[in-house]
C-alpha cells in the first residue's frame, strides 16, 4: 500500500490536481504492480511563503509550477 503525498503551490484548478493524482496512480500501478483500488493519496496546496525550493539547484531550472511528490512504499503485498 503506497502512500503518496503531493505538494504544490496554491491556485491550480481541481481538474489539474485530479490529473496529477490519476497520473501518479497509473504510474504506480505499472511500476510497483499496485493492486486496483489501492489508492491512498493526498494533495497539499501551499502559499508562496510555505513552498520553498532551490530554483537552480544542481543547475536544474525549476519554476513555480514545481510539484513535490513523496511516495512511501513497503513491499508487503502477498499474492
Amino acid at each position: 500500500m503506497p502512500l503518496t503525498r503531493v505538494s504544490l503551490r496554491r491556485g491550480k484548478p481541481a481538474a489539474y490536481r485530479k490529473a496529477v493524482l490519476e497520473s501518479l496512480y497509473r504510474a504506480m500501478r505499472e511500476t510497483f504492480d499496485v493492486p486496483e483500488g489501492d489508492r491512498f493519496m493526498t494533495i497539499s496546496e501551499h502559499d508562496d511563503d510555505d513552498f520553498l525550493y532551490g530554483a537552480d539547484y544542481l543547475g536544474i531550472r525549476r519554476s513555480d509550477d514545481l510539484i513535490i511528490i513523496q511516495i512511501t512504499v513497503s513491499n508487503t503485498y502477498v499474492r
